[in-house]
């Protein structure tokens, strides 16, 4: 085990220029403190789809591949190593990382918000470029270098890597909801989209007593997976326009709209029309804007006549993958990994992410 196989992408290119390419490469020697692992299992995000489209920066030429799971094969030096939640980890352990925060500046300190870090450190395509040590340094490749100092999460027995690989969803959604306060018992939640990040906000509505929730979004086989995961009503945005979508909220909701909106697609124009679907007094929350995809008109109007309080979640902290893993060991994740993928077919991977022909793709080495 002195070499390892890695999708490295050279530069940015768009998934249908198939920009990885597989190389091998030597395994560092491990340092004090840190962790070789044997990737079990990387999660195919919307991010990285917005990483080949410039939207979201990294250091180029990258490993990809931020939503992990791996297998303990050896830790450097002989001091022992513990997890965030202060675990021992032992090699055999199935584990997890997190980004990791600094703790020390303006955003971690005094406003004690470590998702919004001013020196955060992520794994898949933000540590270090490809080209320098320690090389192995994102899930899409068969082993992983992790650094000394890193968030390790030692996962429980019965907790199915295909959970895991969604928890980047899931937490960005606990992660959400605490910034809007929670759920009121027998809330009605609309969510706009019905990706990983809407079925987690859809899951998470649930388990936190949601009496209606309303998924809008396409295709049909991921609707069919919302009803399946608890969405009362579902509209199909290819088959109703946006008035028809609004006005059936409007209808299902006795006139009055939704008490809580999750934008969870993407998308800008989904923006303006979930603030039509607001109640007087209610919330809305962007979660899915994680990538640049521009801007809308809005008319503010709307927003001063309803009182709506608007709110979004960037990403999260260890505290939030840690509350989530309560919902990951109680509600059957696993089938809403749709597609597995080897290495050597990365570039189909992120190929059909972006057609949005799964819901979610792995990668396993």
């Amino acid at each position: 085990m002195n070499k390892a196989r890695v999708a490295v992408l050279p530069e940015i290119k768009t998934p249908a220029e198939r920009p990885f390419q597989i190389r091998e490469v030597e395994i560092p020697p491990l340092a004090d403190g840190a962790v070789l692992g044997r990737m079990v299992m990387a999660g195919v995000c919307g991010t990285d789809v917005h990483i080949l489209h410039g939207k979201v920066p990294v250091r180029t030429p990258a490993v990809l591949g931020h939503e992990n799971v791996a297998r303990v094969e050896a830790i450097g030096g002989d001091t022992p190593l513990y997890d965030v939640t202060g675990k021992q980890v032992q090699v055999g352990d199935l584990i997890t990382w997190l980004p990791k925060s600094c703790m020390q500046c303006y955003n971690c300190t005094i406003l004690g918000d470590p998702a919004k870090c001013e020196r955060r450190i992520g794994y898949g395509g933000w540590v270090v470029p490809a080209d320098q040590h320690p090389y192995l340094v994102g899930g899409f490749a068969e082993y992983v270098w992790i650094l000394p100092g890193s968030d390790l999460v030692v996962l429980p027995p019965d907790l199915a890597p295909e959970a895991v690989v969604l928890g980047d969803a899931l937490r960005i959604m606990v992660h959400g909801l605490e910034r809007i306060g929670g759920l009121e018992y027998g809330d009605t939640v609309v969510i706009q989209g019905c990706g990983a990040v809407g079925l987690m906000g859809l899951i998470l509505a649930r388990d936190a007593g949601a009496g209606r929730v309303i998924v809008i979004g396409a295709p049909a086989t991921r609707l069919a997976l919302a009803r399946e995961y608890g969405a009362d009503e579902t509209i199909d945005i290819t088959q109703v326009p946006t008035p028809e979508r609004i006005q059936q909220v409007l209808e299902l909701t006795d006139g009055r709209g939704a008490d809580v909106v999750f934008e969870c697609a993407g998308v800008p124009a989904a923006v303006a029309e979930g603030l039509e679907m607001v109640r007087i007094d209610g919330r809305y929350l962007i979660a899915g804007h994680y990538g640049d995809a521009g801007t809308v008109p809005l008319n503010p109007h709307l927003i001063n006549r309803k009182q709506i309080t608007i709110t979004g979640v960037w990403s999260a902290a260890n505290k939030h993958f840690l509350r989530g893993l309560t919902l990951l060991r109680k509600v059957p994740l696993e089938k809403l990994v749709t597609h597995r993928f080897p290495l050597d077919a990365v570039n189909e991977a992120l190929i059909a992410a972006e057609r949005q022909e799964t819901l979610k793709a792995v990668i396993v080495p």
